[in-house]
This record gives structure tokens, C-alpha cells and sequence, in this order.
């Protein structure tokens, strides 16, 4: 990875994906990662043994059970995992083609973590003001969500004491602790990602849900009430 030139052996990048109900569709997509040199792809898959799941685990990707929360998820991969990096990856996006590069010349440049700009598989003009206004947070506040892509280092998901047990804004919290451990970089590359919620909710809906949620988690709000005012029950 051009990354690290002069630097042997060059670091593991570990891919981490949490999935729960997802069509087995999403596997082609990311199976890229199962393949490619100094990187491994571990999906968790909260539902336990599912349909993506096995697509996964015929993709070369290395399958792990979960349960509970996607946080809870998302650490008990973090603990079988053996990259010196991880990008943590929803099974609906689809980050840059050099996104490993671009995360191993980033930390070589000396930051600790970081996470790529978003954009929406739906071009429309209402998607891309919605993607707009989330790179402007992102940038202005280094505060991305999970569907961009967020990656670090080992000793800096460890400092920040890694994902906790959250129904939702697991991304937002582990993020806000990532930026204490060192540099934080949001990068211009994009991750694509599904518009489905926005599609299946409505754009506006979806976005005060959104806001509200958020608003909710740095008001105190409990995670338990945040799940139910997000997805209408906990996870």
C-alpha cells in the first residue's frame, strides 16, 4: 500500500462490518477487501447466522457472531481482529477504490484516526444538500457517522476505549472519544452510501429524525429512549 513505502512489513488493515438483516447482496461489493494484500475482512453478524452472513463468509470474509447493539457488534469483532488499523464499514457503503491507501497514507502523516466524506447512491438534488450539509459537520466538527467510513489506529480505538453497548449512536459516541487519542482527519474522498431510510421515510422525516436523535444524545437522553425515537423500538 503506497502509504508506507520504505516501511516493511507493511500494517494489517482491518476491515470491520456489522451487519443485521442485510440482503445477501451486500457482499459482492465489499468482498474486494477479502483479497486484497495486508488486509482482512471480518463481518459481524448480529442476527446470528443469516443469509448476507454466509454471502460473506463465501466472499473469503472472515464471519463472526454477534449480538445485542451494533456497538456491542462492532467491539466483539475489534477483539478478534489482528490489523494495526481498522475501518469500521456499514454493508451499505461503498467506500473509494484506493480507500486503503488513502487510510494507510493517512495515518502515516501522523493522524491517529479519521473517516472518509459521504455521499448518497440516490443523486438526486434533495441527496446531495442532505450529503452537503453532512460533510460541512464533518469537516467543521469532526464529528462523521459510521456510514462514511471511519478508521483508526489500534492504539487509538484502545485509548478511546473502543464501542460501547448503544442502540444507537454508538458511531457518534465512539467518534467524539477517537478525537481526544490524536489527529483527526476527514478526508475529501467519498463513501457511497444507501439512501434507503431517506427513500422509505421520507427525506425530510428522516432528516428530523436525525437531528433529533442527535440533539437527544448530547442533551443526556438515555440510549434506550434514543433506539426508540430512531427506530421505533430498540435493537
Amino acid at each position: 500500500m503506497s502509504g508506507f513505502h520504505g516501511v516493511s512489513p507493511p500494517p494489517m488493515i482491518s476491515v470491520i462490518v456489522p451487519i443485521k438483516n442485510e440482503p445477501p447482496e451486500a457482499a459482492p461489493p465489499l468482498a474486494r477487501f477479502s483479497n486484497a494484500p495486508d488486509c482482512e475482512l471480518l463481518v459481524v453478524d448480529g442476527a446470528g447466522d443469516s443469509p448476507a452472513g454466509r454471502a460473506f463468509h463465501s466472499a473469503g470474509a472472515r464471519l463472526i457472531q454477534g449480538e445485542g447493539s451494533r456497538g456491542a457488534c462492532l467491539a466483539r469483532a475489534v477483539s478478534e481482529a489482528r490489523g494495526e488499523i481498522f475501518f469500521f464499514l456499514h454493508a451499505d457503503s461503498r467506500p473509494p477504490k484506493d480507500a486503503l491507501d488513502v487510510i494507510c497514507g493517512t495515518i502515516a502523516q501522523g493522524a491517529a484516526a479519521g473517516a472518509f466524506s459521504l455521499g448518497y447512491q440516490d443523486a438526486s438534488l434533495r441527496m446531495r444538500w442532505i450529503a452537503a450539509w453532512a460533510n460541512l459537520r464533518s469537516r467543521l466538527l469532526r464529528l462523521p457517522f459510521g456510514d462514511q467510513g471511519i478508521f483508526c489506529r489500534r492504539d487509538a480505538y484502545e485509548a478511546a476505549g473502543g464501542f460501547r453497548d448503544m442502540p444507537v449512536c454508538d458511531d457518534i459516541d465512539f467518534v467524539r472519544r477517537l478525537r481526544r487519542t490524536g489527529r483527526f482527519i476527514v478526508r475529501p474522498e467519498i463513501t457511497t452510501t444507501s439512501a434507503r431510510r431517506y427513500q422509505e421515510r421520507g427525506a425530510l422525516a428522516q432528516v428530523l429524525r436525525v437531528w433529533a436523535v442527535l440533539g437527544g444524545y448530547f442533551l443526556g437522553v438515555s440510549p434506550q429512549r434514543l433506539g426508540r425515537w430512531y427506530y421505533g423500538k430498540t435493537r
